[in-house]
C-alpha cells in the first residue's frame, strides 16, 4: 500500500500492521493538533484552515484504504466491503 507521510512523501507500507501503525501515528498527530487549537487563542480563520487540512488528510486516508480494498481478490472476506463518498453510511 502506498501512503503519504507527514512530509508529503509517498512510501510503501508492506503490511497491514505497518499501515495500522501509520494510522496510529497520524491520529496521534491530529489529536495533538486539535488539542492545541482548543487550548490556544488561534484566530477563527486559521482554526478553520487547520481543521480543513485535517479533514483532507482523513479523506486521503479513506481513499488509500478504499484503493487497497479494491485490490483485494473478489472472493476475499473483505473485498468490496469498504466504500467512500456520499453513498456511504455513517
Amino acid at each position: 500500500m502506498i501512503v503519504e507521510n507527514e512530509h508529503g512523501m509517498r512510501s510503501t507500507v508492506t503490511s497491514l500492521q505497518a499501515y495500522r501503525q501509520h494510522l496510529r501515528d497520524i491520529t496521534a498527530i491530529q489529536n495533538e493538533t486539535v488539542r492545541r487549537l482548543i487550548d490556544s487563542d488561534t484566530p477563527p480563520l486559521e482554526m478553520a484552515a487547520v481543521l480543513e487540512d485535517i479533514a483532507n488528510k482523513f479523506l486521503d486516508i479513506s481513499d488509500e484504504i478504499r484503493d487497497f480494498a479494491l485490490t483485494l481478490p473478489e472472493d476475499g472476506p473483505e473485498a468490496g466491503s469498504v466504500t467512500r463518498g456520499e453513498d456511504a453510511q455513517a
